[in-house]
């Protein structure tokens, strides 16, 4: 037995298994409406700031993979833009210097290709000692040939979401939030 049968029943209006009114019902879809909306921006955030974590992440990587390669191989490797310019929006290779003639291409072999970014995204790289901004070298002992930074926009191109990374001469590769200060070019306006 129950507790509202050993009463005398239900309180006055109230029937066991009648459900939701349609009242309740509006009220309860209504609120999660609201809530859709006010989360739907704050989802859209954090999945732009996860693609830039992988993006950066991506880059780091291949960057610490050609340093060491160069020092595993005894050879020059680098990281090169595909599109040959200092926009790496389109993707780059790790490729080694296999026939040692300084250049990175024809015979040399490929170690790692990447795709190129979303196209809300850009990459940016800056050669500081104002060579070619188009590919970054690792030598023999892992250091590279020049220092480099490396702009990973946020499509809405504000510099506090975007990240950075620096190539030091002596190879040490880091990444940081915010790319105020970078002699690479600023991130373009988006949406």
């Amino acid at each position: 037995m129950t507790f509202l049968q050993r009463r005398g029943g239900y309180p006055s209006g109230l029937r066991a298994g009648r459900g939701f009114s349609l009242i309740e019902l509006i009220i309860t879809v209504t609120i999660l409406a609201i809530g859709l909306a006010l989360a739907t921006p704050m989802f859209r955030s954090v999945i732009r700031n996860s693609a830039i974590s992988g993006q950066t992440n991506d880059l780091v990587t291949a960057l610490a993979m050609a340093r060491s390669e160069a020092v595993r191989r005894g050879t020059q490797v680098a990281v090169v833009a595909a599109g040959g310019s200092s926009d790496w929006s389109s993707g780059w290779s790790v490729i080694a210097d296999s026939n040692r003639d300084g250049s990175f291409a024809g015979a040399d072999e490929v170690i790692q290709r990447s795709p190129g970014v979303d196209t809300q995204y850009h990459i940016f790289a800056k050669n500081i000692a104002g060579g070619s901004d188009a590919g970054i070298v690792f030598n023999i002992n892992g250091a590279a040939t020049a220092a480099f930074d490396i702009n990973v926009c946020f499509p809405t191109g504000e510099a506090v979401k975007s990240r950075r990374i620096q190539v030091r001469t002596s190879g040490n590769v880091s990444s940081f939030k915010n790319t105020t200060g970078s002699s690479a070019a600023t991130c373009p306006v988006g949406s």
